[in-house]
C-alpha cells in the first residue's frame, strides 16, 4: 500500500509540500482556485473533497484535472461506474482548451464512442499510451487501476463519487498514483450494499473519514482532513435553509443568484420553498393510488400556461413536462403507477435522479404509517435518500404524504434521528390542501 492510501486508511491529514500553505480555503478566492493550489502542493497524500448538492463537484473535478494537465501531470479517473467516469471526461474536454487534453476511457467496446473521447476495450492500450506520452487523462474502474502494471502509472488518481466507492476499492487502486483525490458527498446516496458486513466495514471511502475517534459520524468533512464545498448554485435560499441545517451542520450557503429562481402565477405554490400536501389513507405499503391522483392534479396545475418559471435576470418560461418537474417515490410499485398516470414525466426513485436538478420536485411518501413501511423506518426515513430527493429542487419542494408519518413511535435514538429530518421539514414547510376536481 502506498503512502497516500495508508494515510487515507489512518485518517491522516493531507500532507503538503513545505512553503505551499495549508488546507484553509480563503473566503476571497473561488473554491476551485484554492483547491487547485492545494492539489498542486500534495506530497504523496490523499485529499478528500465533499461537495453538497449543487456545489459543482463534477465541474470542480474537471477544472482541477485541467490544472494538473497544464502542469504536465498525468491523471487517472476512477469511479464505480462508467457513466460517472464518462461524465467527468466529457466535462474535461468541454472546458476551455479541453479539446487539447487527450482523454482515454477504458470501457466495453462500442459503449462510449463518437464524442471526442478515445476508448479502449482492453487493459493493455491505456498503459502503453501513458508510457508513450500519448494520453493525458485515463478513465477506468478500480478493476483496471488495481492491476500491478498500473502501479505509478499516473501522477494523480481522482476518485469521482467517492461517497459511493468502498474504502477497499480505493485502497486497491491507490498504488496507481502518487497522490489521490476523493470527490463526492457521503450525505447523499451511499454505495450499493451486497451482503452483510461487520459494523463500519460497509462504509465508503469518504464515510470512513467522517467517523471520529469515538466512532460517531459527523456530517461534514473536518477541516483538518479535507475540503468542504460551502456554496450551492442550485438551491433557493428557502430550500437551502432546510438542507443545510439538517444535513450539513448549517455550513452550506446558496449563492445570491439562486434567490431569483421562483414560480409565478400558481395559486398554491407561488412562493419558493417547502410544501407539504396531507393525504389521508390507510393500509398502503409500497403504493398509494390516493397520492398518485393528488400528484396528477398538482402536475396538471403546474403545467398551465399562466404558470411561469423565473430562472433569473428577468428570464421566464413555462414549465416543461419532460424536464422541469421531477417526481420521486420510495418504491418501484409507486413509481410504476405514477409513470402510467403521468406519461412523459420524469418519475423514479432517488437512485435515478442523483446528480439531476429541476425547478420543482414532488416527493410521494406513499406508505400510510411507519408500521406499514415494507422495508422499515431505516429505508422510508433514510436521511441520505431524503436529502437527495429534496435537494434536486431549484425552487419548490412538494412532499405528498400521510400526516401519520410525522408521528412515529421511535424505539431507539437511531429511529429518533431518522424521524427528525422529516419532522423538521414539516416545521419549515407550508401545509396546503389540494382541492379535489
Amino acid at each position: 500500500m502506498y503512502r497516500s492510501g495508508r494515510d487515507l486508511l489512518l485518517c491522516k491529514p493531507p500532507r503538503l509540500r513545505a512553503g505551499n500553505g495549508d488546507l484553509r480555503v480563503s473566503e476571497v478566492e473561488e473554491f476551485t482556485t484554492e483547491a487547485c493550489r492545494i492539489v498542486r502542493a500534495l506530497d504523496r497524500a490523499s485529499l478528500p473533497i465533499q461537495g453538497p448538492p449543487g456545489s459543482g463537484k463534477t465541474t470542480s473535478g474537471a477544472e482541477i484535472i485541467h490544472d494538473l494537465v497544464r502542469c504536465g501531470k498525468k491523471v487517472g479517473v476512477c469511479a464505480t461506474g462508467h457513466e460517472v467516469i464518462h461524465l467527468l471526461l466529457s466535462k474535461i474536454i468541454a472546458g476551455p482548451n479541453g479539446d487539447k487534453i487527450r482523454c482515454l476511457h477504458k470501457c466495453d467496446r462500442g459503449s462510449y464512442e463518437g464524442d471526442g473521447i478515445a476508448t479502449a476495450s482492453d487493459n493493455k492500450m491505456p498503459i502503453k499510451r501513458l508510457k508513450s506520452d500519448l494520453v493525458d487523462v485515463v478513465g477506468a474502474t478500480a478493476w483496471m487501476w488495481c492491476r500491478p502494471e498500473y502501479a505509478d502509472s499516473v501522477d494523480v488518481l481522482v476518485f469521482d463519487e467517492a461517497g459511493q466507492m468502498s474504502l477497499a476499492d480505493v485502497l486497491a487502486a491507490s498504488p496507481a498514483a502518487r497522490d489521490i483525490i476523493l470527490i463526492g458527498d457521503p450525505q447523499q446516496l451511499p454505495r450499493p450494499q451486497k451482503g452483510s458486513h461487520p459494523e463500519e466495514a460497509e462504509l465508503s471511502a469518504l464515510e470512513h473519514l467522517l467517523v471520529d475517534r469515538e466512532f460517531k459520524k459527523v456530517k461534514i468533512m473536518p477541516p483538518e482532513l479535507g475540503l468542504f464545498m460551502p456554496k450551492t448554485r442550485r438551491l433557493h435560499p428557502r430550500v437551502c435553509e432546510f438542507t443545510s441545517e439538517v444535513f450539513y451542520e448549517s455550513k452550506l450557503h446558496p449563492i445570491s443568484f439562486t434567490a431569483n429562481r421562483t414560480l409565478s402565477g400558481h395559486r398554491l405554490f407561488d412562493k419558493p420553498g417547502l410544501y407539504f400536501i396531507p393525504v389521508d389513507h390507510q393500509g398502503n405499503c409500497n403504493y398509494s393510488p390516493q397520492e398518485v391522483e393528488v400528484i396528477a392534479r398538482i402536475v396538471e396545475s403546474l403545467l398551465k400556461p399562466d404558470v411561469k418559471w423565473f430562472y433569473g435576470a428577468g428570464n421566464s418560461a413555462q414549465l416543461k413536462r419532460e424536464e422541469d418537474i421531477l417526481i420521486v417515490a420510495p418504491y418501484n410499485a409507486q413509481v410504476s403507477d405514477l409513470g402510467i398516470r403521468l406519461p412523459g414525466m420524469k418519475v423514479g426513485t432517488v437512485d435515478k435522479f442523483q446528480g439531476q436538478e429541476a425547478p420543482v420536485v414532488i416527493c410521494s411518501l406513499t406508505t400510510s404509517s411507519p408500521e406499514d413501511a415494507p422495508r422499515g423506518m431505516e429505508f422510508l426515513y433514510s436521511l441520505n435518500r431524503f436529502n437527495v430527493a429534496t435537494s434536486r429542487a431549484m425552487s419548490n419542494v412538494i412532499v405528498v404524504g400521510n400526516p401519520k408519518l410525522f408521528e412515529p413511535e421511535c424505539k431507539s435514538p437511531r429511529q429518533m434521528q431518522l424521524a427528525n429530518a422529516l419532522c423538521r421539514y414539516l416545521e419549515l414547510a407550508t401545509v396546503v390542501e389540494v382541492p379535489r376536481v
